[in-house]
């Protein structure tokens, strides 16, 4: 009776453990969820922020450095009453996002990117750009 109890307090035990060792939440290595979500986004968005510098630069292969989000905007498309809308696309009252990403160039210019993705398929573009 007490080696089943003791085997049902070690599995208790050890799942417990297991569940809380392995939680694939953000912040566990020290870094706040914010800038783990920050550098995430970053990452989905490289392809766009590198094929936006090497339209802007005429680069082959732009070089940049201390990348942040700068802001993240929420937009709404305006709403036409007499034409139908597609439900795949960013259109009559869907939402969209506009994502401001700021850089720093090797020469030490600053530039911000604004990316919407109000397109059909959702994929972010250049809308403007700003160099400082």
């Amino acid at each position: 009776m007490k080696s089943r109890f003791f085997f049902c307090l070690l599995l208790a035990g050890g799942l417990l453990l297991s569940t809380s060792g392995s939680s694939a939440y953000a912040g566990r290595e020290g870094k706040p969820r914010e800038q783990q979500l920050e550098k995430a986004m970053l990452q989905q968005l490289y392809p766009v922020i590198r094929s936006s510098l090497q339209d802007i630069y005429r680069e082959t292969y732009p070089a940049f450095g201390c990348e942040r989000m700068v802001s993240i905007n929420e937009r709404t498309t305006m709403a036409e009453d007499y034409q139908q809308a597609s439900p795949v696309d960013a259109m009559h009252g869907a939402s969209y996002f506009e994502i401001t990403v700021g850089l720093c160039k090797e020469s030490g210019e600053k530039i911000e990117l604004r990316f919407k993705n109000d397109t059909p398929t959702a994929q972010y573009y250049l809308d403007l750009f700003h160099v400082r």
